[in-house]
């Protein structure tokens, strides 16, 4: 499954007390992308919006394919919010224990040796679950730290208000024709925007330059190798701002946000045309 990358508030209200939509961000990248979105919920731009990384399980990283997030995606839409299998508890544990940096280990032996996988526990009855399974400071932690990260973790979702995103790159080499299709009927079937970067997300990132107005669409297009580890429009960002895939600076991006926006529409803004044009539609 997947878990969400930031706490956020139960109470969905904005300054003026209307209710705040939620924007759910699944992506490929969880390096570039993530910390992007990351900032731009933090940011003035979306003060009337809550915008929530959605990132992969740490037991399902590998899983990064637009039609592996699909199957995210799908599993999150029939979830039952009042439960829960042994399966998705122990990979919430292992999100937890990974990012709190807490031994786990015997916590997960002891609940599949008495559980298994497919037993499925109601919500109300976690506490008792733990409970039963440790005692003492073990339980003290679990109760009060891992509970309340449980319970950051819903994925509460109204189709009314709130907003389910895939962000993906046309990658040619690996994104083949039928998942493409795949994903984008996926898409439309369950009122998800689909949002497609041709060839990569850093063309996005590189919209908020005016330089980019110069450039050859294919040479955009083709995006090359300039040298062993970076393509051609990584390293006119690197150039501009600095920009690395792990150097990245929201700042230089955020005031020029409005200006890739108008930019983008300079370039292909249909599905299917994006397969083999140039083309970022903004989100």
């Amino acid at each position: 499954m997947s878990r969400i990358e930031t706490e956020f508030a139960k109470e969905r209200k904005s300054g003026n007390n209307l209710i705040k939509p939620k924007y759910y961000i699944f992506s490929e990248g969880d390096v570039t992308e993530r910390k992007y979105f990351k900032k731009l919920n933090k940011s003035i731009l979306s003060k009337d919006v809550e915008i929530i990384n959605i990132l992969r399980d740490y037991a399902c990283v590998g899983e990064s394919n637009p039609s592996d997030i699909i199957k995210l995606i799908n599993e999150l839409l029939i979830v039952n919010s009042d439960e829960i299998t042994i399966k998705e508890l122990k990979n919430k544990l292992k999100n937890w224990g990974h990012e709190y940096s807490k031994d786990i280990n015997s916590i997960l032996e002891s609940i599949t040796s008495k559980y298994g996988d497919n037993k499925i526990i109601k919500y109300k009855d976690l506490k008792k679950l733990i409970f039963d399974l440790f005692s003492g400071e073990i339980y003290v932690d679990l109760s009060k730290n891992f509970m309340k990260y449980l319970s950051y973790q819903g994925f509460t979702y109204s189709p009314l208000i709130d907003k389910i995103c895939l962000v993906v790159d046309r990658d040619k080499d690996s994104f083949l024709k039928s998942q493409y299709d795949e994903v984008s009927n996926f898409c439309e079937t369950n009122n998800i925007g689909y949002y497609v970067s041709n060839p990569c997300f850093e063309f996005w990132l590189y919209l908020h330059f005016r330089e980019i107005e110069k450039e050859k669409n294919v040479d955009l297009l083709k995006n090359e190798f300039v040298t062993d580890d970076k393509r051609y429009i990584e390293t006119k960002l690197h150039k501009l701002c600095g920009y690395t895939k792990t150097k990245f600076n929201f700042l230089v991006f955020e005031s020029r946000i409005n200006d890739a926006i108008n930019r983008e529409k300079n370039y292909e803004e249909n599905i299917i045309g994006l397969e083999k044009k140039i083309r970022h539609k903004c989100w």
